[in-house]
């Protein structure tokens, strides 16, 4: 099985930005669900498509 998400965050809001690629994605997320829980319990997540998550990078880097 192959599995590729990169993340992102955002401390001044506490938003966490996921993407998910590879096959299958529900066992990806099933996954993603427990890392988020255990690691960043009071971060909100996203999951976004490619082009949001460019975007959204942009806005993580900048923090605006």
């Amino acid at each position: 099985m192959s599995t590729s998400w990169e993340h992102y965050k955002r401390e001044s809001d506490k938003t966490l930005w996921v993407h998910i690629c590879g096959n299958p994605k529900s066992q990806i997320g099933m996954a993603i669900n427990k890392w988020w829980h255990t690691r960043y319990p009071t971060y909100k997540m996203r999951i976004l498509v490619w082009k949001p998550l460019i975007q959204s990078k942009r806005k993580i880097i900048l923090d605006i």
